[in-house]
């Protein structure tokens, strides 16, 4: 009996829910029509502020961000109140948001380039795409943003938030790399700490379903717009500083190492480092009126301009010098002669010798002509004059000699107006030995063969 009573009751106890659930619904959905049309009938009446308010209200309650454009909305479409939801909710078009997408997607490119290219340090690389892929994602995310299209892919809510603590480290390492030939340790996986924990700390967002995150980007979720917004933010600012300051104290310790044919590698290094601590300055004002909750439009925007030309710029050292990136290869020459005894004034004089043989006594038209026999003619040791050609001249022997001889080459074949000359005959003139050689190091500085550098001649 008394069973057969707690039955009863739990029956009636789950009846009871049941309905009221319903009846919540049917409330919800009378608000939300009610919303709906009490938002057309202001807007007939041309009364833009109320219409606002329950355009406002029903887009919250149905995540339809398209109901902002409906035609109804016509009468007040130039009112301010109006404008303001068109702003915050509707997809539009923006020249600073294109050009933020522009430079991230370039950033793309390059990374792929940086890979894909022949290079001789792997590491090095990685560390510098990782470092442009993550300012690319991000760039990419605020131009996506900036044009209210996040309302369209929910599901890039705080995506690049996580890489926030990452900018610093990467950096750092990789000019440790460039620098020094530095090999990554088991212990530098400490670096990364303050990144797992901020995934850690993301994970139960990234889980959210699609609508979960809408209403989250409302501030109607159970996580705020800017989740942990704050304490990110701190966190930037200390990984920032700190890193930009071990990366400066490494550039600066390291300048004075560099020769003629360094300068490009030194700008490179100094631009770049230039630029992060640049950025790391404006990020913390932009943190310090975050706290502060002042506005932070200039500010935000002024990162992202400097963060996108810094994309731009290492596209542009990327096509122009590549071998710079990989720094370490060009200061490796430092490294491997610094024990040489060779001092700089006969560094110099050794290499305006070199010059002088190369201009005046046009030593590379001997097709027999060897690094031993040069370091003769410079009086000087094979290790020296190897020493000399790849401090002052960025190349090695054979390297510096073939484009001495395809210099002369050109100027050979672009003077022979009547085209009496074969251009075998002109090869072995400058000193090759076959003309395959001499095809093969022509195409590689000119990117043409010499047969189709004559015919774009006279064409």
């Amino acid at each position: 009996m008394i069973v057969l009573l707690l039955l009863v009751l739990s029956g009636t106890t789950s009846f009871a829910q049941i309905s009221s659930a319903h009846m919540q619904e049917e409330v919800q959905i009378d608000s939300v029509l009610m919303f709906r049309e009490l938002a057309f009938k202001a807007a007939k009446t041309n009364d833009a502020e109320t219409a606002a308010i329950y355009i406002d209200k029903y887009v919250k309650r149905t995540l339809d961000f398209h109901f902002v454009e409906h035609s109804s909305f016509n009468y007040i479409s130039e009112a301010p109140a109006y404008q303001s939801l068109v702003d915050q909710y509707v997809p539009q078009f923006k020249w600073i948001a294109l050009f933020y997408i522009y430079s991230g997607l370039i950033g793309f490119f390059i990374v792929l380039i940086i890979n894909i290219r022949k290079k001789k340090d792997q590491m090095a690389a990685l560390l510098l795409s990782l470092f442009l892929l993550i300012h690319s994602v991000f760039i990419i995310h605020v131009g996506l943003y900036t044009m209210n299209y996040t309302f369209e892919l929910p599901h890039t809510q705080s995506m690049s938030t996580v890489f926030s603590f990452l900018y610093g480290p990467l950096l750092y390492f990789y000019f440790r790399r460039i620098k020094t030939g530095y090999k990554p340790k088991w212990i530098d996986a400490l670096h990364l700490v303050p990144t797992l924990a901020l995934v850690i700390m993301f994970l139960p967002i990234y889980a959210l379903s699609a609508e979960e995150k809408l209403r989250m980007m409302l501030g109607l979720g159970n996580y705020s717009s800017n989740p942990y917004g704050q304490l990110v933010a701190v966190g930037k600012i200390l990984s920032l500083v700190v890193y930009a300051t071990l990366t400066l104290l490494l550039f600066l310790k390291t300048r004075s190492h560099r020769t003629q044919v360094q300068t490009p590698l030194y700008v490179w290094q100094r631009n770049i480092v230039g630029f992060q601590i640049l950025y790391a300055l404006v990020y913390l004002v932009y943190g310090i009126l975050l706290m502060a909750d002042v506005n932070t439009g200039p500010v935000f925007n002024s990162q992202l301009i400097l963060m996108s030309g810094m994309v731009l710029y290492v596209a542009y050292v990327a096509y122009s010098q590549p071998k710079v990136l990989m720094g370490f290869h060009l200061e490796s020459n430092y490294l491997k002669y610094k024990n040489s005894g060779l001092t700089n004034s006969y560094s110099l004089e050794l290499k305006n010798q070199l010059v002088n043989l190369l201009d005046e006594e046009k030593i590379y038209r001997e097709n027999d002509i060897n690094l031993d026999s040069l370091a003769d003619r410079l009086g000087t040791t094979r290790h020296s004059a190897s020493q000399i050609i790849n401090e002052h001249f960025g190349q090695n022997f054979f390297e510096l000699i073939n484009s001495y001889r395809i210099k002369e080459a050109m100027k050979i074949l672009k003077a022979d107006t009547e085209r009496e000359k074969n251009i075998i005959d002109v090869a072995y003139e400058v000193g090759f030995n076959n003309k395959v050689t001499f095809n093969k190091s022509f195409k590689k500085i000119n990117e043409v063969t010499p047969s189709q550098y004559v015919k774009a001649l006279y064409s």
